[in-house]
C-alpha cells in the first residue's frame, strides 16, 4: 500500500531541520512518502479524500457503522435483502443522519432490514487538507529517519562509549510521533 498523500512537504522538513541548499533534497523527497505511508498503516487509515463503497450486514438496527472516517460526503444508501441495489432500494436522504466524524449513519424511522451484506453505502472519507498535527507527525518521522541515516545508525537506540555497547530498537516510530497520531488512529471493531 502506498500513502495516500505526502502528509508533509519537503520545505517543511528542511524548515524543521534547519537545512538550506538543495543537497539532501533527493532523500527528504524519498522519506516523504515512506513516512507518509507509515503514519498512514499505523493509524489504519488514508488520509487523502477517498472514495468507498461498503456492504453491511443488515441486523435490525437504526444505524450502520461506516469504516472509514470522518465522512466528507455520503452519495447513497441502499437496505436490499435481494442485493439487487436498485433505484428502488435507495434510502432517501430525508431518512437519515449522518455523524460525519464517527462515521455513523442513524435512521430517523425504521431500522435496517436483517440481511447479509443487504446496506450497501457510497461514501468519501478522509480530509481535504492535511491535519495539522499528522503533518507534525510526518516531518518528525522524516527528521529522524534523516539523522538516524546521515548518522549510519538505523535502529540504534542507545550506545555506550566505554566498552562500546549498542542496541538497537525495534520500534521505528519515535513516541513523541506516536503520540501525535493517538487521535487519527481508526478503533478496531
Amino acid at each position: 500500500m502506498s500513502a495516500s498523500t505526502n502528509l508533509c512537504t519537503r520545505d517543511r522538513v528542511k524548515s524543521y531541520l534547519g537545512l538550506t541548499g538543495d543537497t539532501y533534497d533527493d532523500l527528504i523527497d524519498a522519506l516523504i512518502p515512506a513516512a507518509s505511508e507509515a503514519l498512514e498503516r499505523a493509524c489504519g487509515r488514508r488520509f487523502a479524500e477517498t472514495g468507498y463503497t461498503e456492504y453491511h450486514d443488515g441486523n435490525g438496527a437504526d444505524r450502520v457503522v461506516l469504516n472509514h472516517r470522518p465522512v466528507i460526503s455520503l452519495t447513497a444508501i441502499w437496505d436490499d435483502a435481494d442485493r439487487d441495489f436498485e433505484a428502488a432500494d435507495l434510502v432517501d436522504s430525508d431518512d437519515y443522519v449522518l455523524d460525519a466524524a464517527a462515521g455513523i449513519v442513524i435512521l430517523t424511522s425504521g431500522r435496517f432490514a436483517r440481511g447479509a451484506r443487504n446496506v450497501k453505502v457510497t461514501y468519501s472519507a478522509g480530509y481535504t487538507t492535511v491535519p495539522t498535527d499528522a503533518a507534525q507527525a510526518c516531518c518528525m518521522l522524516v527528521a529522524a529517519w534523516f539523522h538516524r541515516g546521515r548518522e549510519a545508525a538505523d535502529g540504534l537506540d542507545r550506545r555506550a562509549m566505554a566498552e562500546v555497547s549498542q542496541h538497537f530498537a525495534v520500534e521505528a516510530m519515535p513516541p513523541v510521533v506516536s503520540r501525535l497520531i493517538a487521535s487519527f488512529r481508526e478503533p478496531h471493531v
